[in-house]
């Protein structure tokens, strides 16, 4: 049975691949910090056959990121980990607080090195870790600091770790897509064309076609673009 952990499972992205990856044989675990939002997922993924554990979790909380790994590990292995992390701080630089810097940073950052290192610890070779990033991750955006930092770190983080854990076998792979209509809009001032935006299932069809490769083959980095002119 294929074993696969996803953080940021209860909406987004994060849902849409586990709804995308839910098939027998497969043990998702679904991790989040709304019980009732995971169990609703969890509820179509049984349908389509697969075996849910539903856990909440803080992926900033070290103790409940260690739990939530052993919980999908189960004495055993892990095979794929989906993070996945919303929410962005959009703030003039000036009007930032060193607070919302740091939290903003724990949450997109410092959640991913937390999830990486108690999970590879779980992988054998051909193991597979995910994160999702954004093509914030290689452009820069005005108001945007915060989260354009925390997204050049994870890239950076990803592909490091990726030549770290590379002589065992485990890949590590960065998804980086552009403007995805998920619920990190609805609270970031301005008016956008949400219709016109990539969607979580076109995002979650680039990730079933990366866990479906052998296990020799590794993707590094995707980006998930627009055709020109849509937006």
């Amino acid at each position: 049975m294929r074993s696969i952990l996803i953080t940021g499972a209860s909406r987004g992205i994060g849902a849409a691949t586990a709804l995308a990856l839910a098939q027998p044989n497969t043990r998702l675990t679904l991790a989040a910090r709304s019980r009732a939002a995971l169990e609703a997922v969890a509820a179509q993924a049984a349908a389509a056959g697969a075996e849910c554990v539903v856990t909440p979790c803080d992926v900033t909380d070290p103790e409940q990121v260690a739990a939530t790994v052993a919980l999908a590990a189960d004495g055993g292995r892990l095979d794929v980990v989906l993070h996945s992390v919303g929410g962005a701080l959009v703030a003039p630089l000036e009007a930032m607080s060193l607070a919302e810097w740091e939290a903003h940073l724990r949450a997109q950052l410092t959640s991913l090195f937390l999830v990486a290192q108690h999970a590879t610890t779980h992988m054998d070779r051909g193991g597979l870790l995910i994160n999702i990033a954004s093509v914030a991750a290689r452009q820069a955006f005005p108001g945007w600091s915060a989260y354009v930092a925390a997204k050049h770190g994870a890239l950076g983080f990803a592909a490091a770790i990726r030549e770290e854990l590379r002589p065992r076998g485990i890949r590590v792979c960065s998804i980086l897509p552009a403007a995805t209509d998920t619920a990190i809009w609805d609270t970031i001032p301005g008016e956008w064309s949400r219709a016109n935006m990539l969607q979580p299932s076109d995002v979650a069809a680039t990730i079933v076609a990366i866990v479906a490769l052998p296990p020799y083959v590794t993707v590094e980095d995707v980006t998930i673009g627009h055709v020109a002119g849509r937006l």
